[in-house]
């Protein structure tokens, strides 16, 4: 028998989005101007030597802004706040057949920025060109078949349950107009110079040193963007871009800025404001579990105890990142999903008692001051990318806190290339590197421990690189993946058992919350994120967040 649809209409998304318009209007700064024509801010979505013009919203050399500027979603999950997603291209949706047939209800009077009317054949095209493609598939969905049923309903079915995959397809899936793309004969490699799409903004003009996008007139929307458009400028190095920034010369940007408030918010403190966006990676030293002595807990437990997290974050990382939680996932953000005994937790930074969890596993301390236990030393290396000169610094201050408990690190410099592949395979001792996931609670965990997600040492696998394997968090994961998402307390319930596990046996061990500092200059602009109202991350070069801020900035008086 069929399963009770796990339905969700949109009622109360609409009603999020309705509050979200009103709270847009009232920011800090206001729109002083309706009858004015805005101005063309200037934008820095990261360095580079050139421009080199690509608006596929398929393709990882696209440029910024053509994802969730130029094309656009169906829905909007914000990654600043938990549970909170807002309807775009589609009014509501539902799923089917035990999480294997998603219908969709499909925004009506929208238009493409070629005057062509977008409709239900264009969603049901741009799910049937990924199947078909399979380098378009970068999130890997298992499309059977997408129908539209009518002009304002589409219904896409899968191989498999896809309850957990909803950002992924409606959040992150980029809806394509079906008359031009369906005369392209590879999409993977198609550059598309003139973009047609739906978002708020169109291209107006392309270089190498710099490209516009300008108000679109006919958006859906109505009375957004109030900006006239947007200019991303071209720097080839982090240097000059954080002096345009410094001289005013940049409205928005994204820049990593040693003591921001000296080199940035001094220059005019008006004007000059920044955000940290800390919620979007953790920070972590990965033991591969599948070598000695890391399948110890006890030996990951002494590394934890014996680091001093305030004095790596202060030192190495600038005082910008946060105490991350045993639980591992970003605080305050996914609070409402830690269990509450794990909630308030700290990762405990105790030199005596390393020692003493080493002496109870069975180590004693040699001649040379180092532990070793059945002959072998406790001496391991960590493998870092060159020039990532904040994980160096935090390795050289980890380095001396280890050695103080009779632990040995060592640090190993490779290229990203080698890296990368190194991660991969498995040939490591231990690796510094980020967690991060794809906007919900459930894919912090799988990512990061699902079993699934990793493979013999050797062999590739896709996120989860200690080779961390638990019966327990697969079976709390496969829970998940058979759970409606608008069932939150059985979702949670599963997250608990997790978090029990990995508080335990610290596969993983934590060292921050990273910093994403993001700075923005209010003279010309107003209505950016806040932390009272963070309506969006404020990140200048990722979609969908970039588009949803894009729209809603106002211009200053």
């Amino acid at each position: 028998m069929r399963r009770t649809l796990a339905r969700r209409l949109l009622a109360t998304l609409a009603t999020a989005t309705l509050a979200v318009g009103v709270t847009a209007g009232c920011g800090d700064d206001g729109d002083s101007s309706a009858d004015a024509e805005g101005k063309i801010i200037n934008v820095l979505s990261g360095t580079n030597a050139g421009f080199v013009p690509n608006f596929n919203p398929f393709s990882q050399n696209s440029v910024a802004g053509t994802m969730s500027v130029l094309y656009e979603s169906l829905l909007y999950f914000n990654a600043a706040r938990a549970d909170d997603v807002q309807p775009q291209l589609a009014t509501g949706y539902e799923f089917a057949d035990d999480g294997r047939r998603l219908n969709l209800t499909i925004r009506e009077g929208v238009k493409w920025t070629d005057g062509k009317p977008f409709s239900a054949e264009d969603v049901a095209f741009t799910f049937n060109l990924i199947r078909d493609n399979p380098k378009l598939n970068q999130n890997g969905l298992p499309i059977v078949e997408a129908v539209a049923t009518d002009p304002t309903h589409v219904s896409v079915t899968f191989s498999q349950g896809v309850y957990t995959r909803l950002n992924l397809i409606a959040g992150r899936t980029w809806i394509v107009p079906k008359h031009i793309w369906s005369t392209i004969a590879d999409p993977s490699a198609f550059t598309n110079e003139k973009p047609v799409g739906t978002g708020a903004f169109m291209l107006a003009s392309f270089s190498q040193q710099n490209y516009v996008f300008e108000r679109n007139p006919n958006y859906w929307e109505t009375g957004k963007p109030k900006i006239k458009g947007m200019r991303f400028q071209q720097f080839a190095s982090a240097d000059s871009a954080i002096a345009a920034l410094a001289a005013g010369q940049l409205d928005w940007a994204g820049s990593f800025i040693a003591d921001i408030e000296k080199q940035y918010v001094s220059k005019d403190p008006k004007h000059n404001k920044y955000i940290n966006e800390s919620q979007l990676y953790l920070t972590n030293l990965i033991p591969n579990l599948d070598r000695a002595p890391f399948d110890s807990a006890a030996v990951r437990k002494a590394i934890s105890l014996a680091l001093d997290r305030d004095q790596i974050i202060r030192l190495a990382f600038s005082g910008y990142g946060k105490e991350a939680s045993p639980a591992q996932l970003p605080r305050p953000l996914w609070d409402d999903y830690i269990k509450p005994e794990h909630k308030d937790r700290k990762l405990e930074f105790d030199p005596a008692r390393a020692e003493q969890t080493l002496q109870a596993d069975g180590w004693a301390k040699g001649a040379d001051g180092i532990y070793a236990k059945a002959g072998r030393r406790l001496s391991f290396t960590v493998k870092v990318v060159q020039g990532y000169n904040d994980y160096i610094s935090a390795l050289q201050i980890m380095t001396q806190s280890l050695k103080s408990v009779g632990i040995e690190m060592k640090t190993q410099e490779v290229s990203f290339t080698a890296f990368s592949t190194d991660q991969q395979t498995g040939d490591f001792e231990m690796i510094i590197t980020n967690l991060y996931s794809e906007g919900t609670a459930y894919s912090w965990y799988s990512r990061a421990f699902s079993s699934k997600r990793t493979a013999p040492l050797g062999q590739q696998a896709g996120s989860n690189y200690g080779r961390f394997r638990n019966a327990a968090v697969d079976a709390a994961l496969l829970a998940m993946e058979n759970t409606p998402p608008d069932q939150r307390d059985a979702i949670r319930e599963q997250l608990f058992k997790i978090q029990d596990v990995i508080v335990e046996e610290l596969p993983y061990i934590p060292l921050q919350q990273s910093a994403s500092l993001i700075e923005y200059r209010t003279e010309n602009l107003g209505n950016f994120p806040t932390e009272e109202n963070h309506y969006a991350l404020t990140t200048p070069y990722n979609g969908p967040d970039m588009g949803i801020v894009a729209k809603n900035l106002t211009p200053a008086g």
